[in-house]
């Protein structure tokens, strides 16, 4: 049997929940079955997570800065309370199952958040670097962008096999202050964290760009990812 995915929603202005595609297709590939997980169940996080094997947050809009104990600076973005409930319910209930996590842009910065962690509100504006690179880029979803330059000895090192990728980039949010229990495994150029490990469980990873929209295109590295994911999913359900 194939281990079964819980994939998070994004919020639209009517709080409707919606995936991109290229999530629940990037899973199918790898050899897992998407289940779709909408707002408003956060109540019910954990008998959710009884029936999936993985959990993938997936991108969306802005983190509310009252979750990491700030208040909104003028280039914060939209946000979605409604969303942030349910993301922070399914990650704790996901700690206390050490069940695989992979965090996707805005995944990563919930993650991060979930533990104690802060995050930029707006890169442009709040993080000075003269290197900064455009982490909102306005080509093909599918298309690499930048750089980013992987930490040895983490998971992603060992999923990876490589030194530095080239990765897509749709983000102005980022991870400010890492929470205490997250490892950095990938930064780009700029300094910027791009990827974090939570090295207490056997898979949680969480990257800043995209891999699903580069894994439709034929990315070995970001299929890589889904593979290793969906492979710690499987495991999981085993030993479950």
């Amino acid at each position: 049997m194939k281990p079964i995915i819980g994939i998070t929603t994004f919020a639209e202005d009517d709080l409707s929940s919606r995936l991109n595609v290229a999530y629940s297709n990037s899973i199918i590939e790898a050899g897992g079955i998407p289940l779709i997980i909408p707002l408003g169940v956060e109540e019910d996080a954990a008998q959710i997570l009884s029936l999936t094997d993985g959990l993938l947050l997936s991108g969306g809009h802005d983190v509310h800065p009252f979750e990491f104990g700030a208040e909104p600076l003028p280039k914060l973005g939209q946000i979605h309370p409604e969303r942030d409930k349910v993301e922070l319910a399914l990650l704790n209930a996901a700690f206390t199952r050490k069940m695989p996590i992979f965090g996707i842009c805005r995944g990563i910065q919930m993650l991060n958040v979930a533990l104690g962690g802060t995050l930029y509100q707006d890169v442009d504006s709040e993080y000075h670097s003269s290197k900064l690179l455009k982490h909102a880029q306005q080509a093909a979803r599918g298309v690499a962008t930048h750089y980013v330059h992987i930490t040895p000895h983490t998971l992603l090192k060992t999923i990876i096999e490589e030194e530095k990728i080239a990765v897509n980039s749709f983000h102005h949010q980022a991870v400010n202050v890492l929470a205490e229990k997250l490892v950095v495994a990938a930064k780009s150029s700029d300094g910027l964290v791009e990827a974090v490990v939570h090295e207490e469980f056997p898979f949680c990873l969480a990257v800043q760009w995209h891999p699903e929209e580069q894994a439709i295109v034929g990315d070995i590295a970001a299929q890589k990812l889904f593979s290793a994911f969906v492979k710690a999913s499987m495991l999981y359900k085993r030993e479950a």
